[in-house]
């Protein structure tokens, strides 16, 4: 992967993280929803600034990815946009207070490992 490929990748990969947060953060405001609640939610999500940032970002994320199929094997993408897992979890943790428990650290760097291999092949 080029150079400038792999810029276009990470700068996607950012956006879909960011979007990630900011549709956690719209979920949040919304307040829980359940089946007794989904057609009255559904008015709050459309008016919700927060979920509309987040699908834009991952509008951005779209392009971006499409331009990094464009230029590399799918099989080398792909795998790459796992390392999102690693940052939301932790990102969890960090923003929304979400628990870490040790299993989940453990899967955490086992998608780490995973890509390193896959990069490295």
């Amino acid at each position: 992967m080029s150079l400038d490929t792999l810029l276009i990748q990470i700068f996607s990969l950012l956006l879909s993280i960011v979007g990630q947060f900011l549709l956690k953060a719209g979920a949040l405001a919304l307040g829980r929803v359940g089946m007794g609640n989904v057609a009255e939610k559904i008015v709050s999500m459309a008016l919700q600034p927060y979920l509309w940032a987040g699908i834009a970002m991952y509008g951005l994320s779209a392009i971006g990815y499409i331009i990094v199929l464009s230029r590399t094997k799918l099989s080398i993408a792909a795998p790459t946009i796992s390392i999102s897992y690693v940052i939301i979890t932790l990102g969890g943790a960090l923003l929304f207070h979400e628990p870490l428990p040790l299993i989940r650290m453990v899967g955490v760097l086992v998608i780490v490992i995973g890509v390193l291999m896959v990069l490295q092949s």
